[in-house]
């Protein structure tokens, strides 16, 4: 075999290997500790796994009743139209973070 075969097939194996191990680090890297790994277990326990790695999470204003508002944009292949922008609020309780999320008007 020659030396980029191996090289391509090394490659292909981490690859496969990473994908495959993402969706269970999932509930061990993101957590309630904080307001970005709340809101990532949030979207993993909904059932989408690869998204909370990959969402994009855009930090906006404190509502003092609520907690901060971000604004998530994934992929949703539930929906019909894919990507999904969610307004989600992180408030601190305890010493976790809870999260209530919704679509924007």
């Amino acid at each position: 075999m020659k030396r980029w075969q191996k090289i391509g097939l090394w490659m292909g194996g981490s690859i496969l290997t990473l994908l495959i191990v993402l969706p269970l680090l999932s509930p061990v890297v993101f957590s309630d500790d904080t307001e970005r790994g709340a809101i990532r277990h949030y979207l993993y326990e909904q059932g989408h796994p690869y998204q909370s790695y990959s969402a994009l999470l855009d930090r906006r204003m404190v509502d003092p009743e609520y907690g901060r508002m971000y604004d998530v944009i994934w992929y949703d292949h539930d929906s019909e139209t894919g990507m999904t922008p969610t307004i989600c609020y992180s408030k601190k309780q305890d010493h976790h973070y809870t999260v209530s999320c919704g679509t924007g008007p």
